[in-house]
């Protein structure tokens, strides 16, 4: 089978693959870190959400009042910040929680955004015991994910489909296959440390603060695609769809480990 060139394009263009969102209400993006990670949730009962031209320097207003003001003026797409500590689980759960509540009124979820993540941090571990870049970029999302699947399932049922959408990135190519162990409880420093420069861990196969990074990254697509199959094997009326986002101006690539020479 022959793939397009066009493939992007031909997939979002397709309605019957990718229908429009206009018409949806609600649609809850996670956005920041594992310090302070948000779940935005936007729910408005217009035919389309309307939204201004992004503004040319980075946004630093983060609060609902702030984030109102970016809506065009004829939207009435009301915004909802909730507080999603995505470095324990129980705070994923809290979270998970208020989502369902907050679109309950709305008939359900029509689209989960997976976004948040952190980079190249230290070989730490969260509270949890789980290694902190892997549970912040990959095992919370999926508890979330599994956590408001029944809203998502209401919104499908009443208006046609609904999205789950984990965010990943061309980092996954700089690992081959997923390590169990990056998934399992351990000792904090025993998941490759963060003494390997850059070159040595994505080229040489070294454990490090990007390897660690590129096995989230791969998590983020295999689960995006492991999820669509289990979602189409029940005829489901969800999808499970994976997205690269490319660069933005954000505060990701804020790590010590960022190179600065050496390898």
């Amino acid at each position: 089978m022959s793939l397009p060139e066009d493939l992007f394009d031909s997939y979002v263009e397709n309605e019957e693959l990718l229908p429009s969102l206009v018409g949806k209400t609600a649609v809850a993006i996670t956005h920041g870190d594992h310090r302070r990670a948000r779940l935005r949730v936007g729910a408005h009962r217009r035919d389309k959400a309307r939204l201004a031209r992004p503004p040319a320097e980075p946004q630093v207003g983060t609060s609902e009042e702030d984030l109102q003001k970016y809506l065009d003026s004829e939207s009435k797409t009301a915004i909802k910040i909730v507080e999603c500590d995505l470095a324990s689980f129980d705070g994923v759960k809290k979270a998970a929680e208020e989502v369902n509540r907050e679109v309950k009124s709305y008939d359900g979820l029509d689209c989960l955004g997976l976004n948040a993540g952190i980079m190249a941090f230290d070989d730490i571990r969260t509270k949890d015991g789980f290694d902190v870049q892997m549970q912040t970029n990959q095992l919370s999302h999926f508890l979330l994910a599994s956590l408001v699947h029944s809203s998502a399932k209401d919104a499908a049922e009443k208006r046609g489909e609904a999205r789950v959408v984990p965010h990943s990135s061309n980092a996954r190519e700089f690992t081959s296959a997923l390590k169990a162990e990056c998934f399992e409880k351990c000792e904090g420093g025993s998941l490759g440390g963060n003494d390997a420069g850059l070159v040595s861990q994505l080229m040489l196969g070294k454990g490090g603060p990007w390897a660690r990074y590129a096995q989230t990254k791969l998590a983020n697509a295999a689960f995006a695609v492991a999820l669509h199959h289990k979602l189409e094997a029940i005829d489901s009326k969800v999808k499970s769809i994976c997205c690269e986002p490319g660069y933005s101006v954000t505060e990701l690539q804020s790590t010590p480990h960022f190179p600065r020479g050496g390898c």
